[in-house]
């Protein structure tokens, strides 16, 4: 049986791990807070942008033709800065080495998240870029990936462009999924309506609205990936707190009763030793 010392130094360790994981609980509730209030208020606009692809159909997604078919595929992983949260960076990671096994031909690899990036470098892969993105995402820190991108995709340099995330349903729930950026997913009609009046003509307007489309489109993928990060690392940080209380209250009760014992053994021995006068 281990002593009442061990057993006080093995509560003070319980009671800090439960302390840090309370505090990452708190941080991870707000971060998820931000981040599912940017999707639920972005979420109008991209609603209107699809309406708009809807409307546009093909002449939209010709604004973002595939100049190089014979060009390797661009895969963007967009992974968690850090561990802690469950299964959720093993599942995306499994789900997109699967993807990248069964990718034809080659392809270019570029990775966000400092845990992610870590992973696939050990795992042997080659990256062709890495991208450390702020947890709490805007959008303008989006940008400077997505340009990027455009500009491999425009040049020819890739044929495509394809997120690989894990996608937000709530918050017990994020599911791994492979979301296509480039090229443009015509929807809807093959063309706006012929009263359709563009101003200052329809080759600006069509390309305006192409870019805001995918930019409201990669944002809104990368809003959910930030959000399903979030949530699961707020559900494992609640459950190490839980298991954390749980183990102290136990030892507690462990550390007294072995207290009790001890001052019973102590006053029978006491008894048994005196004689009187």
């Amino acid at each position: 049986m281990a002593s009442l010392l061990e057993l006080k130094k093995h509560l003070h360790s319980i009671r800090t791990t439960g302390q840090l994981a309370g505090a990452m609980k708190t941080v991870s509730a707000a971060k998820l807070s931000r981040l599912n209030g940017a999707l639920q208020n972005f979420s109008g606009y991209q609603s209107l942008c699809t309406a708009m692809k809807e409307r546009f159909g093909h002449d939209l997604s010709d604004m973002y033709p595939c100049r190089n078919p014979d060009a390797p595929r661009c895969f963007v992983v967009l992974g968690a800065n850090r561990g802690l949260c469950g299964g959720y960076n093993m599942e995306l990671y499994s789900h997109a080495e699967s993807v990248l096994r069964e990718a034809s031909g080659s392809y270019l690899l570029i990775v966000t998240g400092r845990h992610a990036v870590n992973h696939f470098r050990e795992a042997g892969y080659s990256i062709y870029k890495e991208h450390i993105l702020p947890e709490t995402l805007h959008y303008e820190d989006c940008m400077p990936l997505l340009g990027e991108l455009l500009e491999l995709y425009g040049s020819g340099t890739v044929s495509s462009v394809e997120l690989l995330y894990q996608r937000f349903v709530n918050m017990l729930t994020q599911t791994p999924d492979t979301h296509r950026l480039l090229p443009l997913a015509a929807a809807g009609t093959d063309g706006a309506a012929p009263e359709t009046l563009y101003v200052p003509d329809r080759e600006t307007v069509l390309r305006s609205a192409a870019a805001t489309c995918v930019n409201a489109d990669f944002y809104t993928h990368i809003l959910e990936a930030g959000a399903g990060n979030q949530a699961a690392t707020l559900i494992a940080m609640r459950s190490a707190f839980d298991n954390a209380e749980a183990s102290a209250a136990t030892l507690e009760s462990a550390i007294s009763r072995q207290r009790q014992s001890e001052v019973t053994s102590s006053v029978i021995e006491t008894a048994g030793g005196y004689t009187g006068d």
